[in-house]
């Protein structure tokens, strides 16, 4: 089984259906669901993934899509050693290194899956796009 980290950005068109990304963020989905892969999302984007659909929905489905989530990964808590590493480490968007160093800190995780591949460069972690993370699940 493969241990992946999920981007705010992939959960984000899952969880909003934003096409053309909705139909593999909801691959990438199933296959945890199946059990083909642990899917694992880091605390901080529970509140960025909020403010932005109850925006686009309302607070009630926006709590509603929240606890689905939840049950669908493993929340991976931000603490103050990967704020530190954040602040200090080589990554251009402060956010993307949150993302980076909480994946880090979990030795099962086998890479990050976001669609933003140039902000993740300096990760020490493999980053496959969602389409690049449903070949190697079909491949392993």
């Amino acid at each position: 089984m493969k241990h992946y980290f999920l981007d705010t950005n992939v959960v984000l068109d899952f969880l909003a259906r934003r096409e053309p990304f909705a139909e593999a963020a909801l691959a990438i989905f199933r296959a945890g669901l199946e059990k083909r892969a642990t899917l694992y999302v880091a605390s901080l984007s529970f509140s960025n993934l909020y403010y932005t659909l109850r925006k686009q929905t309302d607070p009630k489905t926006a709590r509603a899509l929240m606890a689905h989530l939840q049950s669908l990964v493993t929340v991976i808590a931000v603490d103050a050693d990967t704020i530190s590493q954040a602040i200090t480490g080589p990554f251009a968007d402060f956010e993307d290194a949150i993302q980076h160093y909480a994946a880090a800190a979990v030795p099962l995780i086998d890479a990050i899956i976001t669609r933003d591949l140039r902000d993740f460069a300096p990760s020490t972690l493999p980053v496959l796009t969602p389409t690049q993370a449903l070949t190697h699940l079909a491949t392993t």
